[in-house]
């Protein structure tokens, strides 16, 4: 269906944040990613003849290194927000320029760093459609072309892109405004129509998420935090008074910080989502090591452990906990930026209720009521299982140590026994041997009256066979004698403790499910 709009103009605000530092775990880091979105994007929608450069007008060393610096080169060693104006192929620094032609599209460029942050407002102009002039799907696509005003529609997995706010505001002609003031229902489908406008047929389109009022015109939001994979947060705003646009105007800056604070939380958001998946991977891993570890064979009430196999167990387990200690530290990290942030949020609130007093902010106030709260809950729940969790798999790594040194002791004990009981033995075997031998020496004399008597073979097999069976007979019965006194005296002290590690884990983790 074809959908017309009754516009006096519409404008596009671009509010885009990207880290001006590189980390080491999230990759190769881009340091003109964002502005080279911003060249594409003023390429795009001001014409094909535009060569605007954005870098060559940026200071990006912060030699103060101060919590805000403006980037704008022309202007980078003053405190307050100077933009870049862009037509077509000429850009200028005053927003008094003669040259600034009104009847033409402009790019209103806002440059600074906010802590370790950089911070791109971009304001797209249009000019003013003419009265008897109503704007089709094919015109408000043209404010978006290839889809450049959605910066990580191709850089999904670029970690360091904290986030966007795609602002539009709408000024109605004169007889809609009256007509629609307070049609809510109108109002949010010309808003449905513009964003199924805006957006290519072959993008997801943001769902609509609610409705309400900032500086006393009608505003809607689309987009659902719970869907963070796919996350876009897109505004669009209805202008019904001049005292609103100049609220807006007078606020801007003030929206592109908020607006910093809001990304940065729901980016450690996403972070933690993905380092909670990669924590229990890991937590997974030591625990299947340690059950493996656990499971033992009896024979014979004996217990027949591989000594190797554990020790190799107590060489990997403590790597892969260093790994899982990592993680867990990261995400304390992301739990302290969502607490800072939040509270910045609140500030900046704070700020712009200063300015207006009698204002109603409540639309703004939600994120902070509605969703942060529940944000510090998760994380705080998800920090406090695994530390939990790392404290149970230092107790599973112990238990292994206590495995090793028993199985050690248990089998030296055993050794011992083996060399006490072959030694008397052999020493039964030696005295018989030597018994016999006596023995069957002076019988002989007696017998034949000589001193000087042959080796005779057979008596020596006969005495070696015997006293060899005496000694394996002796052997056997010390070894089972001490074995059994050895089991009597562990009697009232278990040779070994079993660790039940994961049934408690598991009653901590339903725990958790449940609070959650």
């Amino acid at each position: 269906m074809n959908f017309n709009f009754n516009f006096h103009s519409h404008n596009v605000h671009l509010f885009a944040y990207y880290l001006s530092q590189p980390i080491d775990s999230f990759g190769e880091y881009q340091s003109d990613w964002l502005w080279e979105k911003c060249n594409r994007i003023v390429h795009k929608t001001l014409g094909a003849e535009s060569e605007f450069n954005i870098q060559k007008h940026l200071n990006l060393e912060n030699q103060a290194g101060e919590a805000w610096a403006n980037l704008n080169k022309y202007h980078h060693e003053t405190d307050e927000y100077y933009p870049i104006y862009v037509q077509s192929d000429r850009f200028f620094i005053d927003k008094n320029e003669s040259k600034i032609d009104s009847d033409s599209k402009t790019a209103i460029i806002y440059p600074v760093q906010l802590y370790n942050s950089y911070c791109l407002g971009l304001k797209l102009i249009f000019p003013n459609i003419e009265h008897c002039k109503t704007l089709e799907k094919k015109d408000i696509l043209k404010a978006n072309p290839s889809n450049c005003l959605m910066l990580d529609a191709e850089d999904k997995k670029n970690e360091y892109f904290l986030g966007q706010t795609l602002l539009i505001t709408i000024n109605l002609k004169p007889i809609y405004k009256l007509k629609h003031k307070s049609n809510k229902e109108k109002l949010r489908q010309i808003a449905d129509n513009y964003l199924n406008a805006l957006l290519p047929g072959n993008i997801k389109k943001p769902p609509f998420n609610r409705s309400g009022e900032l500086f006393g015109s009608p505003i809607f939001e689309y987009g659902i935090i719970r869907e963070v994979k796919s996350y876009s947060h897109v505004l669009i705003w209805f202008i019904l008074d001049d005292k609103s646009q100049e609220k807006f105007d007078n606020n801007y800056h003030q929206l592109l910080d908020l607006f910093l604070f809001r990304a940065k939380i729901i980016h450690a958001y996403k972070q933690i989502q993905g380092k909670v998946k990669q924590a229990k991977d890991k937590s997974k891993e030591i625990q299947t090591k340690i059950k493996i570890s656990q499971n033992y064979h009896e024979k014979d009430n004996e217990l027949d452990l591989d000594l190797n196999t554990l020790h190799n167990f107590l060489v990997e387990l403590p790597t892969l906990l260093d790994q899982y200690v990592e993680k867990v530290r990261f995400l304390k990290e992301l739990q302290n930026i969502i607490v800072d942030n939040t509270r910045d949020y609140s500030d900046k609130i704070y700020e712009i209720k200063s300015n207006f007093p009698d204002e109603d902010l409540s639309f703004l106030e939600h994120f902070n009521d509605k969703t942060c709260n529940p944000f510090q809950e998760r994380v705080t729940a998800a920090v406090q299982f695994f530390q939990l969790d790392t404290n149970l798999i230092n107790n599973g790594i112990d238990s292994i140590k206590g495995q090793v040194a028993i199985e050690q002791a248990h089998r030296e004990r055993q050794l011992q026994s083996t060399i006490t009981s072959l030694g008397i033995g052999i020493a039964a075997a030696g005295n018989f041997a030597s018994s016999y031998e006596a023995g069957s020496i002076a019988e002989k004399k007696e017998e034949k009256n000589n001193d000087q008597l042959a080796f005779d073979f057979p008596h020596f097999i006969i005495s070696f066979v015997t006293s060899m069976l005496i000694g394996f007979i002796v052997w056997q019965a010390f070894s089972r004698f001490f074995s059994w006194w050895y089991k009597e005296e562990q009697l009232t002290k278990p040779r070994k403790l079993k660790f039940n590690l994961f049934p408690f884990r598991q009653k901590k983790q339903d725990e958790c499910k449940q609070e959650n």
